[in-house]
């Protein structure tokens, strides 16, 4: 029996721990704020568990559960599992739980679709509202003299409507006297200002628990500390990942959560590389100043690799990951320049702000690699459910449909798979993706001069090949600024290398670390500013053992200030011109 001392990040959690105890039997709300490596999940799992030892059975006797709404499948899933899918639980999306709560209301649920302008010309042509079915399923809004299909979107919305209605609330209240909200900071904002106004603020309804960081946000503009009234606020200044070295690099960043860590002997290393040293021209862009020539730029990142393998890195993908937070010459040039061609603001394709783009990105491609690793049911619940199949044939069918698409990822265009996807809709097309063919489709094969620019890139995307469309969700997946941080977010990585580039229009990295350095943010760019903040603290908090950050726009001296601060003045390297 080991008689060893708790550490200091097992200490901080407990303390952090027997606060939201105390919170939960005095009935209070509250807000756990867990940084970067803090063990957020566990401190919720802990909490399910103290409800389910202590009232499951009352629960469950009294027709309630804990309601325990999460981001992602894959939190809700780990969470289901951590408390062995108890019944007095109720873990689930936002959207699943939403639904799950406003299905029952039919008829209110009519009369909100009623009420939306913009759905006017769709009833009508449907012969109006009646007694429909109100339905949700794959997340497009659709009608006729049977159901109504709600959008992704209707279900957030319709839910913070229907609880502020004070009859809702307490229908709400009597079967979940307990919601926990996972990752707080990016549920929807409709839902938790309905949540802030209708309980929070009066003081009734049920015991509502908060988790997250808002350092973490994936948001672009609600990157402050909410305040929400009546909700304690709890830190959790614990540190179970990262070696010492770098829990030091995010302390001297954010002084206001200083986190402790687990193993104090713990050796790493945290190290920040410029590239000052090369004094030939550099470029300037609408968004990037003074940054390297693309071909520079390989050479100085290359040889920086070459230094760290030297070092005793391993730079195999298990073992470490590399953060691009650039959207440069060098990201186009490995896989899809001609997409790049396409959008003068890079956010439209790499933050998925194309409809066409996000559908690729988010559906099919998701779709594809379920079913090229076999995994069926995360296929079938990303097609909105099973297909029907009465039938061997039917079977047969579907296969070589999913064949075919998977056969022309490789060798097809973008137009192409579309095609594919019209006639098979499997998955079926996305409600703007669909009304852009068919536009074009009336206007005939050639581009007019008065269709709005969005066919016009929908023209130029068709005759784009697929691969590059791969080699996007590639790189987004991996390199991700914010719009699709969460695939990073809560991961952790032996070894991290951060490069810092130009090339975004929302990231100005040398600005950052002026910033940084001198406190003095004007006002304009305090959003900004928080956002830079926010992406560089989920990107060098995700290594266990050894971080690296490159940056390759030339700094000024308080940037370098900002670096040799948070690394150390020992830590702050600047990097040889490579010889050609």
């Amino acid at each position: 029996m080991s008689t060893a001392a708790p550490s200091p990040a097992v200490i901080a959690a407990q303390q952090a721990q027997d606060r939201l105890d105390q919170c939960l039997e005095a009935g209070n709300n509250f807000r756990l704020e867990a940084g970067a490596g803090a063990g957020k999940t566990y401190s919720l799992v802990a909490a399910l568990r103290k409800l389910i030892a202590e009232r499951g059975t009352v629960l469950m006797n009294a027709g309630q559960r804990v309601a325990c709404i999460t981001y992602t499948e894959v939190a809700r899933n780990e969470i289901a599992q951590e408390i062995e899918q108890h019944p007095a639980i109720l873990v689930n999306t936002i959207h699943g739980f939403g639904w799950s709560f406003i299905s029952r209301f039919q008829k209110q649920l009519r009369e909100l679709v009623a009420a939306q302008e913009s759905r006017r010309e769709a009833i009508e042509a449907a012969g109006g509202i009646h007694n429909q079915t109100v339905e949700y399923s794959l997340g497009y809004f659709g009608i006729d003299d049977k159901r109504i299909t709600l959008h992704h979107d209707d279900v957030p919305k319709f839910l913070a409507v229907l609880l502020a209605n004070p009859k809702f609330q307490r229908i709400f209240s009597s079967l979940h006297p307990f919601l926990f909200i996972d990752e707080y900071q990016d549920t929807d904002p409709l839902v938790m200002s309905a949540l802030s106004d209708n309980f929070f603020a009066t003081g009734t309804g049920p015991i509502i628990g908060l988790f997250g960081d808002h350092w973490q946000t994936i948001y672009r503009k609600d990157y402050h500390l909410a305040e929400f009234p009546n909700v304690e606020p709890i830190d959790k200044g614990s540190n179970f990942r990262s070696v010492p070295v770098i829990v030091d690099v995010l302390n001297k960043l954010r002084p206001e959560l200083i986190q402790q860590v687990d193993d104090e002997t713990a050796e790493g290393e945290a190290r920040f590389f410029h590239c000052n040293a090369y004094t030939g021209e550099r470029v300037d862009s609408r968004n990037g100043k003074q940054e390297l020539p693309a071909e520079m730029s390989v050479q100085f990142i290359d040889s920086l690799k070459t230094r760290l393998r030297a070092e005793g890195w391993d730079l195999a993908p298990p073992k470490t990951k590399i953060l691009m937070l650039t959207h440069n010459a060098i990201a186009a040039e490995r896989g899809y320049p001609n997409l790049a061609d396409i959008f003068d603001h890079k956010e439209a394709f790499s933050k998925k702000e194309d409809a066409t783009i996000a559908y690729l990105a988010d559906t099919v491609e998701p779709i594809c690699q379920a079913y090229i690793d076999g995994n069926y049911g995360e296929m079938f619940r990303l097609m909105g459910g099973l297909p029907t199949i009465r039938k061997s044939a039917d079977k047969t069918e579907w296969r070589a449909q999913m064949d075919q698409l998977v056969a022309l990822r490789a060798g097809s265009t973008i137009g192409e798979m579309i095609e594919l996807l019209k006639s098979t809709k499997r998955p079926r097309l996305a409600d703007r993706v669909a009304k852009r063919e068919a536009d074009i489709a009336e206007l005939g094969p050639e581009e007019t001069d008065d269709e709005p620019n969005s066919l016009k890139r929908h023209r130029q995307l068709r005759t784009v090949a697929y691969r590059e469309l791969v080699a996007l969700v590639e790189f987004i997946n991996g390199f991700t600024p914010f719009a699709t941080q969460h695939s990073v977010k809560g991961a952790e990585f032996e070894n991290v290398l951060v490069i810092l580039s130009g090339g975004w229009n929302h990231y100005n990295w040398p600005k950052f670390l002026d910033y940084l350095h001198t406190g003095n943010v004007n006002a304009k760019e305090q959003a900004s500013f928080s956002r830079w903040r926010n992406l560089f603290y989920v990107a060098i908090s995700r290594p266990k053992r050894r971080l690296a950050v490159l940056a390759t726009q030339t700094l000024g001296s308080q940037a370098l200030a900002a670096a040799a601060h948070l690394f150390g003045d020992e830590g702050v390297v600047s990097l040889p011109v490579p010889q050609a």
